[in-house]
């Protein structure tokens, strides 16, 4: 198979010694573009399966050692699925794939990423299965209609939102700051009890957001009046929900960087400009927070985490004496650049609730 060959629908094939299914596909898209695609959980849930199903996310943890599932809704119906990541990296994605209507029946499936030049991807994907008969029965069951319908689906979400795709850092302020406000709501509305410990000493789960909600209004308030909302201690999501809504407006508003923020610590910036800066990476990091503290999924963006980690070393000697976060923490060899992150805050990276 020529790499000058253009494949538009994808190619379904069994092997012919072993219960095997392979998939190939090209797709208009970079391999990064191509890897978030199948990571993020909400681009993820955009684009798979057929046209006549909507795809809901349960949990969605995907590195290596992570965990998922998800439903597929149709006329009242739904139908689950689940799985493990057993590698995640930018090249290489493989994991288990189960339908829970055959919990017996566990696939294992892995995805590679073929560069192709001038944007161009090529997608191998391979399915094992446990035998002959079950792969048969997965060839005869419609499943090209669902890859091909899900293939153009995705097609169309890289041709009309390919920014989307692009790596979290370099996206524009109103992109970046939406899809990180995203995570840290999908966290703040699986909270059920708001008064756990968290790994900041001394806080809350809803602390985490009384921070949050208190802090960016004092410090805009020469700038732009917020509306204050609800306070956190009575009603933490109300509290999110208020603020979250009024700095995604101000970011989606074009009139907003005339509005200049003058500070004696920061100087004169827009006022965009100012709450990417000082809050849209607080509420990156503290999302860590409250998924560690409340026992949700915490792996964040890796390529924020690798350009703050990376930003915050190289200004360590300015960042460290103004207190805003305690001493560099141990850590493992084997350490995660995330661990190392937030141990270099002052967190402990394997904190974990204390025992009820």
């Amino acid at each position: 198979m020529s790499t000058n060959d253009h494949i538009t629908t994808a190619r379904i094939e069994a092997a012919e010694h072993v219960p095997l299914i392979r998939i190939t596909r090209d797709f208009k898209a970079t391999p990064a573009q191509l890897f978030r695609a199948h990571t993020d959980p909400d681009l993820y849930a955009a684009w798979v399966g057929p046209h006549s199903v909507q795809t809901r996310i349960d949990y969605w943890d995907a590195r290596s050692g992570g965990s998922w599932r998800f439903l597929n809704l149709r006329a009242g119906e739904e139908f689950a699925f689940r799985g493990c990541f057993h590698e995640v990296r930018p090249d290489r994605i493989v994991q288990t794939f189960t339908w829970e209507g055959m919990p017996d029946a566990v696939s294992l499936e892995t995805m590679t990423f073929e560069d192709l030049g001038d944007g161009r991807t090529r997608l191998h994907a391979q399915s094992l299965v446990d035998s002959f008969e079950g792969r048969d029965a997965w060839l005869q069951s419609g499943m090209d209609v669902g890859v091909n319908e899900g293939y153009a689906k995705l097609d169309d979400l890289i041709a009309s939102d390919a920014a989307a795709l692009s790596p979290l850092p370099q996206r524009a302020l109103a992109e970046k700051y939406r899809a990180i406000a995203s995570e840290f709501d999908r966290r703040v509305r699986a909270v059920s009890d708001w008064d756990v410990p968290t790994p900041v000493k001394e806080w809350t789960a809803r602390d985490i957001v009384d921070h949050l909600a208190t802090w960016l209004p004092a410090v805009l308030s020469s700038a732009v009046q917020l509306d204050p909302g609800p306070p956190a201690s009575k009603d933490p999501v109300g509290a999110w929900e208020n603020l979250d809504r009024q700095v995604q407006a101000i970011f989606d508003d074009p009139a907003s960087m005339e509005i200049i923020h003058a500070n004696p610590n920061t100087g004169e910036n827009p006022l965009p400009v100012i709450i990417d800066r000082i809050f849209t990476g607080d509420v990156f990091l503290h999302t860590w927070d409250l998924a560690r503290a409340t026992g949700q999924p915490d792996r964040l963006d890796p390529d924020m985490v690798h350009d703050a980690y990376e930003g915050m070393r190289a200004a360590e000697e300015f960042l460290r004496p103004t207190g805003q976060f305690g001493e560099q923490q141990p850590v493992p060899d084997d350490a995660t650049e995330q661990e190392r992150l937030f141990a270099f805050l002052g967190r402990d990276p394997r904190w974990s609730p204390p025992a009820s």
